[in-house]
Order: C-alpha cells, then sequence, then structure tokens
C-alpha cells in the first residue's frame, strides 16, 4: 500500500525497521524513508492541510505558466501531489480566475487575473520611480515629509518618502498601514469609490476614533467624502494623531483611477490648515497633474 507518498510493508513487523532488516531492498529502503519523515505518523492538522494546499497551487500556477495548454495528466506528472487534489486546486484556479480550461481540448493555460496582478506589482514599482522626484521637489521646497501612499485592501500603506531632517518631526510612516477614513491619502482612495465599493467598505470596517476628531459617523464620512471629491484633495486635521496635519491630493493612472495619494505630513503647529487650503494644495495639485499624465491619464475637458 502508499501512505504518504511511500511504500509500506504490512504485518506485525512493520516497527521498527533498521538498515539491517532492510537491506538493498528498495521497498525496505522506502519503509526506512517513511521512518524517518513520518515518525510519529503523525495526521496534517487542518492548517497544515490549508498551506499545503496554497503551497501546491503555486506550483500547479507556475507549471502552467512554462507549460501553456497542459493536460491535468501533465499536471500531475510534474506536481507532485494526488489527482484528488490537483482537481479540487485547478477549480478554484478556474473559477477565481487565474487559470483558464479549454473544455475542447481538455487543457489549462494562465488567467487574465495574473496580468492583472503582473500590472499592479509593475505599476507600483513604476510609480515609486516616477514620482521620486515628485516627492523631493516637494520635500525641500516645504522642508516637510512627503509621502506616496496606495491603497492595501481597507487600509492605505505608504510605500515610498522624502523625508527631511529637522528638529520636531512626524514619525516616519514609511511601511505603516493607516485607516482610510482617519487619513488624508486614504479619503482620496475613499472619495474615488463607487457606491458599490464605499458600501462594502461600511460592511467590512468598523470607524473607530483615534482622536477627538476623527470622524466615526457614516452619514458626516460620506458628506465629507463628496466634498474631498469635489475640492480634489483631502485634510487630515488631526484625526488619525493628535497634533498632526495632513494633506494628500490623487495621482491617477491611465484608466482615470487613484493609483496613489502624495501627502504632506506635519506638526499642526508649523502648518496651520488655511496654509493647506490656501498655499500647499496648489502646488501638490500642479505635480500630481504632472505625475498623473506621466501614467497615461488625460484629463477630460
Amino acid at each position: 500500500m502508499t501512505e504518504y507518498g511511500a511504500v509500506v510493508q504490512p504485518g506485525p513487523e512493520r516497527w521498527p525497521v533498521t538498515p539491517e532488516v532492510a537491506g538493498s531492498n528498495p521497498v525496505g529502503s522506502a519503509i526506512i524513508l517513511f521512518h524517518q519523515r513520518n515518525p510519529m505518523r503523525r495526521k496534517r492538522t487542518k492548517n497544515e492541510y490549508i498551506v499545503h494546499n496554497v503551497d501546491s497551487a503555486f506550483d500547479i500556477l507556475f507549471f502552467i505558466a512554462k507549460n501553456p495548454q497542459s493536460t491535468i495528466l501533465d499536471i500531475e506528472e510534474n506536481v507532485d501531489i494526488s489527482h484528488q487534489q490537483t482537481e479540487k486546486i485547478l477549480d478554484v484556479l478556474v473559477n477565481r480566475g487565474y487559470v483558464n480550461y479549454n473544455k475542447k481540448k481538455k487543457t489549462y493555460s494562465l488567467g487574465i487575473r495574473n496580468f492583472e496582478v503582473g500590472h499592479s506589482y509593475l505599476t507600483h514599482v513604476d510609480l515609486r520611480k516616477i514620482a521620486k522626484p515628485y516627492l523631493q521637489e516637494l520635500g525641500e521646497k516645504y522642508q516637510e515629509n512627503i509621502y506616496l501612499a496606495i491603497r492595501s485592501g481597507y487600509e492605505i500603506v505608504y510605500i515610498d518618502a522624502y523625508e527631511i531632517d529637522r528638529p520636531v518631526l512626524v514619525k516616519s510612516r514609511v511601511g505603516k498601514l493607516l485607516p482610510m477614513y482617519a487619513s488624508a491619502s486614504g479619503k482620496i482612495h475613499l472619495a474615488d469609490m463607487d457606491e458599490e465599493e464605499l458600501e462594502d467598505f461600511f460592511r467590512h470596517v468598523k470607524l473607530v476614533p483615534f482622536t477627538k476628531k476623527t470622524i466615526t459617523d457614516k452619514d458626516k464620512l460620506l458628506k465629507h467624502l463628496e466634498e474631498v471629491k469635489q475640492n480634489g484633495f483631502a485634510i487630515d486635521d488631526e484625526e488619525w494623531e493628535d497634533e498632526v496635519r495632513c494633506l494628500s491630493v490623487p495621482v491617477r493612472d491611465y484608466t482615470g483611477k487613484v493609483a496613489a495619494g502624495i501627502t504632506l505630513s506635519a506638526p499642526s503647529y508649523r502648518i496651520p490648515k488655511e496654509k493647506l487650503i490656501n498655499e500647499v494644495k496648489e502646488d501638490f495639485l500642479q505635480k500630481v497633474k504632472e505625475l498623473s499624465e506621466r501614467l497615461g491619464y488625460t484629463e477630460n475637458e
């Protein structure tokens, strides 16, 4: 019989088996291998099975990527999992759009979702490179930290920055996750969502306060987002952190969607809200217009 991929000797002498007993017999050697790998014959936990299946799904994807139009037999011969597992994983990958199935030829090829993931990655890599001189120019002009922020699920993550050296600074936010509804960069992403996307956001995110200024009422937040959409910029007026004020403007890609936000973050005492609105905002809007055009965005007349 076969267990965990190794041949197992039946009968009462199954345990223990030594090299002397096994000798040069290939079956005996397999039994030793089975003992070494499975000394307790422990069954996998549910979580281990899930991790194993995820790992196998990647093996299948990479095999199909190198071998387009593969049959299930091709996959089974090159990916070390059972026929039943292969079928189940392929069903999931097909349903999620990562693999296409040709019913006539009974072959598998990569699906469009792989392109979307790859394109998203390339966009972010190129975006950082293209945006860097704009971050530097704005940072040097205003002598404050300037960040590049993108959406990550229902949060915002800062992926790059131009940070200045001053006695009083806002702590670096690169790599940090921030709530969308309480951050300037998050609000420009929320303002770009349609009604269905916003409802999905509110189903998954609880509006909890971080400071006394955090907007935690859904209706008030929706009204505020309409203003953000109309104005073309967002301000975090000490809503995420006390004594920290931020301005963010949207960077758009060739589809017209918000790809990122360029955000100024500074101590509140050093940058009044009026200065952000009446002075800083215009510079930022001009720079993101140039950056968006480099990403292929064309503004509708």
